[in-house]
């Protein structure tokens, strides 16, 4: 170690307050860029898994191959090892699928099971010939149920169509392009044997069946005695991935690849993942660095501001400029040997324990891979880490070891280069003296001579306010446009029953035992359906009519949902808009509530876009309603010989008497008059309309014609719950103990809990990396102000030798204190609001949104400034506040 060396390690050990927060930004840096890459690592990793989960761990696959080249495949040398299923054929059964009529039997070699997504629901897995494996979707689409045990007789053979072999992905249905229809083929099965199998276990439907498949896939063991007829789908697995493509064109394989375990190994045709994951890291890491590069520059900035004195000493005795940049790009390796160690272990520890925290919220969003994301640490993410960091560093050294390089070492020692005078005396303002005095005045002429040193403070503080605003508005417009693009319901749990099976209860008494649910805080039932009707143009907005494809003049086509809610309810809606209960439970003419809430995706803007329908509160609907025919039903209308449009009724009984009516006599109008719009949806209403049109269930009667009134005969129950998972089960249980079906319970929050973890997710790491953002931005100022204060030892020492009191220190570094924050939110605030409006007109694209600015975040941050400033300006005055005077005055920090 030279001496050079030594000088800067001394240095650092004499002002360890700065050497600290050096390495904790450094270690915070290299944190947040860890946590970046060790996170891009684990997603594709846990991607990885579920795709070979969802598809099987393998690469190339050929179909309907002989054994030979199965065998062929193997001694090529590439491959690291390989499965494969025998077609053992097909067997007719008794489907209710018309589309598959067949069970398809594969013998499958033991590392097939481990290979391939073969998932038990129950039982074991089949270990000889007479065993056989059986899919769910038998049961569920197929309508036959086998369990464990059971025994089923197979006739196995081939299928033919017009005398040619069919197989597996081949459907048995042909689409006529002459008739625009699917018929089924006249294919039959060639019966080749007869087998008896014991059904051992139940496994999920496979990937490996195509959608079309005409047949339900079973697995068993597959027979010793090959034919020249016998077919194998064979699986295999390269050594080198990156070598599929070109090995089965040599090959002259006709099979296929396994895309997605091959793209998220690294090896795909298309890279529209990888690319993906490495916009977003680099975005991300492109904020850490930028971020980061301010904190650790300003740190060396004042480094070298901090010791131009002592370069000077050296230059002076001969130590040359490129020693000089050697001795501060030692700092910086020497302070990123701590930091960034420190910041990888922190990084991986913190996504670590994330992942741990909400990484089964990832599993919800696989259907049923219920593996939570875990962390996965790679080499290569870690390396990535550390050079990211280590360049952040040394560009961050490399730009003030010019600046050392420049000042001549009379200047260096004379220690003057920052503060420029000017010829004519500067001038302060009449009311800096009146509020601060003359500390304040004194702190408003150093402010204005030395600009270079306080520019760096106001810069820092100018640069956490724009990256905490700017992290914050992207925050709530990303939220924002993913609770709106996946919006769903407020309620929790919803159970369906007609009116023909409430036989037990009255549909209030139903909703009584309901709500009698511990856990359930609230309960509705409504009755509903869609309607169509006109409206005149007077009633609407132009959005709505430019929107609308009616041909009528002055009228428009309108459709929306007519909701009757529960009496008790609909009163709650009243409260709560101050309505009066008279102008709607008024039989002779009700007035409805209408819910004008419209977001529609605008296909030709690609975006979701919010459509206002009506202009005030005041609105009348035209509908109609096919009329009553004693013994016969509506069915529709058409034109008949003579040009005209007529309405069709059907006999009931003889499907070939259709009367036929004219259109004017066949409907019966009736209205529906709005006496309030609502913006705001209510929790049991989630479909998207026009106009929803909200009645109270009293008044279906006085709403609806008779004929209209047999379509409202479900009743839907919403239901929200402190424990939903909890209630349900409850109510499954009072619900059976009553007779009804616990089956048309639906755990509605469970179904949307994809949506709602990914809402989750979201926030977890935006508002991680917005507090982290803030760590260093906050490191920032303080390494920033705390030594541009250590600095000012011999001025202030000055300052105390010729009389000036605490007190006129405290209004001195008040003074200093508010304009630091007032300039830099001058600065901050208008540039934040320019990027949130950037931010805005980005989301806007997809999503249409409202611009606003986040002033919560914007009152944190002018908070934080202040607070931030005040007490780095305590901590700075309070290590200096015992200086002797005369020791200030020599300014010896080594």
């Amino acid at each position: 170690m030279n001496v050079f060396h030594k000088v800067t390690l001394q240095s650092l050990k004499k002002n360890k307050t700065r050497t600290i927060v050096t390495i904790i930004g450094i270690m915070l840096s290299a944190a947040m860029i860890c946590a970046v890459t060790t996170f891009v690592s684990s997603m594709q990793n846990y991607a990885l898994e579920y795709a070979k989960y969802k598809t099987g761990d393998w690469h190339g696959a050929v179909f309907n191959a002989k054994w030979q080249d199965y065998e062929d495949i193997n001694t090529t040398g590439k491959i690291e090892d390989s499965t494969y299923g025998q077609l053992l054929g097909y067997a007719k059964i008794d489907s209710q699928n018309e589309y598959k009529p067949y069970m398809f039997v594969m013998g499958c070699e033991k590392d097939f099971f481990a290979r391939m997504p073969v998932h038990l629901i129950s039982g074991r897995l089949p270990k000889n010939q007479s065993e056989i494996l059986i899919p769910q979707h038998l049961s569920t689409n197929g309508g036959l149920t086998f369990k464990p045990g059971d025994t089923v007789t197979l006739e196995l053979g081939d299928r033919l169509l017009d005398g040619f072999l069919m197989w597996q992905n081949n459907p048995c249905y042909t689409y006529d392009w002459r008739t625009d229809e699917e018929t089924l083929n006249q294919e039959v099965i060639e019966v080749r044997q007869i087998k008896t199998y014991t059904v051992v276990g139940i496994y999920e439907r496979p990937d490996f069946e195509e959608l079309t498949a005409p047949g339900y896939t079973a697995l068993t063991v597959p027979d010793q005695e090959y034919t020249d007829n016998t077919y194998f789908d064979v699986y295999f697995k390269m050594k080198d991935p990156k070598g599929i493509y070109e090995f089965m064109s040599s090959m002259d394989l006709g099979g296929t690849q396994n895309t997605d375990v091959l793209m998220y190994s690294g090896v795909s045709r298309y890279s529209s993942f990888s690319e993906m994951l490495t916009g977003l890291a680099v975005i991300v890491i492109g904020l850490i660095m930028f971020g980061s590069i301010s904190l650790i520059y300003n740190a060396f900035s004042i480094s070298v501001s901090e010791r131009t004195k002592q370069f000077g000493l050296l230059s002076s005795i001969g130590a040359t400029k490129k020693q000089l940049k050697k001795m501060v790009m030692f700092e910086a390796l020497t302070v990123s040997a701590i930091g960034i160690p420190l910041g990888i272990a922190v990084g991986i520890g913190g996504i670590g324990v994330t992942l741990l925290l909400i990484g089964n919220k990832f599993s919800s969003m696989m259907g049923t891979y219920d593996a939570p994301m875990r962390i996965c640490v790679s080499w290569e993410a870690v390396a990535a880490a550390v050079l990211i960091a280590l360049v952040t560093v040394l560009i961050s050294a490399w730009i003030p070891s010019k600046r050392a390089t420049r000042i001549s070492a009379v200047e260096a020692i004379r220690q003057n280069s920052d503060i420029q005078g000017k010829n004519k005396p500067v001038k302060t303002s009449k009311l800096t003296y009146k509020l601060f005095g003359l500390p304040g005045v004194l702190a408003s002429k150093h402010f204005k001579r030395s600009k270079k040193k306080y520019r760096a403070t106001v810069i820092s503080l100018f640069m956490s306010i724009v990256l905490f605003v700017s992290a914050s508005s992207f925050t709530d417009y990303l939220m924002e446009s993913v609770t709106g693009g996946f919006g769903t319901g407020g309620y929790d749990l919803v159970f369906n029953i007609s009116e023909n099976d409430l036989t037990e209860h009255s549909p209030d008494a139903l909703l009584e035992l309901i709500a009698g649910d511990e856990d359930v805080t609230e309960a509705v039932y409504v009755s509903s359906q869609a309607f169509h009707g006109i409206i005149e143009n007077r009633y609407v907005t132009q959005d709505f009519i430019d929107s609308s494809y009616s041909d009528d003049e002055g009228f428009q086509n309108i459709n929306g949902y007519l909701v009757f809610v529960n009496d008790e309810a609909f009163q709650k809606m009243l409260s709560q808009y101050r309505l009066d209960s008279d102008d709607y439970f008024n039989k002779d003419h009700p007035l409805g509530i209408a819910m004008d809430i419209n977001t529609v995706f605008n296909f030709e803007n690609e975006r979701y876009e919010t459509v206002d329908t009506l202009i005030s509160d005041d609105g009348l609907i035209v509908c109609e309603v096919p009329k009553q025919m004693e013994g016969y039903s509506y069915i529709g209308d058409t034109v008949n010989e003579r040009g005209e449009v007529v309405s069709q009724f059907e006999n009931d009984q003889d499907t070939t008497d259709v009367v036929q009516v004219p259109v004017a006599d066949a409907y019966e109008q009736y209205t529906l008059q709005c006496g309030k719009t609502i913006t705001e949806a209510p929790f049991y209403v989630r479909d998207s309309a026009p106009l929803t049109m909200f009645y109270p269930m009293s008044m279906k009667d006085a709403v609806l014609p008779a004929q209209k009134l047999e379509g409202f005969y479900y009743y839907n129950y919403y239901m929200t719950s402190d424990d939903h998972a909890e209630s349900h089960d409850n109510l499954k249980r009072i619900l059976s103990e009553n007779g009804y079906d616990s089956g048309d319970l639906m755990d509605y929050a469970e179904n949307v809990e994809m949506e709602r973890n990914l809402v989750t997710i979201i926030q977890v790491f935006s508002y991680g990396f917005i507090v982290l953002i803030s760590l260093i931005a906050a490191a920032n100022v303080f390494n920033t102000i705390s030594t541009n204060i250590g600095l000012r030892r011999r001025e202030l020492a000055m300052l105390k030798s010729v009389g000036m009191t605490q007190k006129g220190f405290h209004q001195m570094m008040n003074y200093e204190c508010i304009l630091y924050g007032s300039k830099a939110l001058l600065l901050g605030l208008p540039v934040s609001a320019v990027i949130t409006y950037l931010i805005y007109m980005t989301v806007s694209g997809g999503y249409e949104t409202v611009y606003h600015l986040p002033w919560g975040a914007i009152g944190i941050a002018v908070l934080s400034v202040f607070l931030v400033v005040f007490s780095t300006m305590l901590y700075a005055m309070g290590k200096i506040k015992k200086d002797n005077p005369i020791d200030g005055l020599k300014n010896e920090n080594l």
